[in-house]
């Protein structure tokens, strides 16, 4: 009797942790599902905010390196590298693009001393205030030249002064497949320009993410308006005698990028770039209402960098500089 005592024990022992063990309800399942939801739900836009936050801080730290580097070709040169928009070449130059070379040169080697800031390199070699034929264009470390060597021209370079990784260099033609700018000075597709961190862009040639070309605009120190070029108003001098120009980068802003089907706002308004490169303690007359003279621009002593930010478009809200309004 004992051991069929002790084996009714084990059988209802047994039983007792078999139906311990049963799998989820249905309503446990759901109520775990909903649970998960939630906590994606609060997870996915916490996640969207710190991406957005790290491709700003990458974008920042590119522009200090940039600052750091013009500071040094200043040293060098005197000055820092000219903006405007060259339409008396074909193809034009512009801001973005003597940016590039001041950084990085035309062929990663640095920047020659004799340049002149021009789409097809020439440079009045002998100082006749002609320019000379196209084989003594000023970036020619693969041959020689009647005025320079190979060797030497390599030797007389400047910079560098970025590493080419970091400066981010890409030739236009390798972010638009079409021609930018307007006829007849459309951007020479060969020449570079320094491509922000937002990767919105996709190379033409490696097929890998890179950013949209980041605009350059060296200060006019010697004067002293800020506001739109492409707006007469009566009484106020025309035109503008601007800190920055706006049109330096204008080929790049007119073009449509090379994603979406949307224009840069830029492009319709440069009201954009004078209302935001602003600096708000020093608004200057507002009378008429954002055109007052007077008002001074961030870095007025030196020069704006900007970035289209994440959506790639110049002139929105998600614009960067190398300034800080925040």
């Amino acid at each position: 009797m004992t051991g069929h005592g002790q084996g009714d024990i084990k059988m209802k022992t047994r039983s007792g942790l078999f139906s311990c063990s049963r799998g989820f309800t249905l309503a446990e399942l759901l109520t775990a599902m909903a649970i998960m939801a939630i906590l994606i739900g609060l997870l996915v836009p916490t996640i969207t905010i710190i991406r957005k936050t790290a491709q700003k801080v990458r974008q920042k730290s590119q522009f200090h390196g940039i600052d750091i580097a013009l500071e040094s070709f200043r040293t060098d040169f005197g000055d820092y590298p000219n903006s405007s928009y060259d339409t008396g070449v074909d193809p034009g130059y512009c801001g973005a693009q003597k940016l590039a070379e001041a950084i990085v040169g035309w062929d990663g080697f640095g920047v020659h001393p004799k340049t002149e800031w021009r789409s097809d390199g020439l440079a009045d070699w002998n100082g006749d205030s002609v320019y000379d034929d196209p084989d003594e264009s000023v970036y020619h470390v693969t041959f020689d030249t009647p005025y320079e060597s190979r060797e030497d021209n390599r030797k007389v370079r400047y910079g560098p002064y970025l590493e080419l990784e970091a400066a981010n260099a890409v030739k236009i033609g390798d972010l638009y497949p079409n021609p930018v700018g307007t006829p007849p000075s459309f951007l020479d597709p060969r020449r570079y320009v320094l491509a922000d961190m937002f990767g919105k862009v996709t190379h033409l040639t490696t097929r890998k993410r890179t950013g949209m070309p980041i605009l350059y605009y060296k200060a006019d120190v010697g004067s002293t308006e800020h506001r739109p070029t492409n707006v007469f108003v009566a009484g106020l001098p025309w035109p503008p005698q601007n800190i920055y120009n706006v049109t330096d980068n204008g080929p790049i802003y007119i073009t449509a990028p090379p994603f979406g089907n949307r224009l840069h706002e830029l492009a319709a308004d440069q009201a954009t770039f004078y209302d935001r490169t602003t600096n708000p303690n020093f608004p200057g007359r507002t009378i008429p209402p954002n055109l007052g003279l007077g008002r001074r621009p961030y870095r007025s002593e030196s020069f704006i960098l900007h970035s289209a930010g994440r959506d790639g478009l110049y002139g929105t809200a998600d614009d960067v500089y190398n300034f800080d309004t925040e």
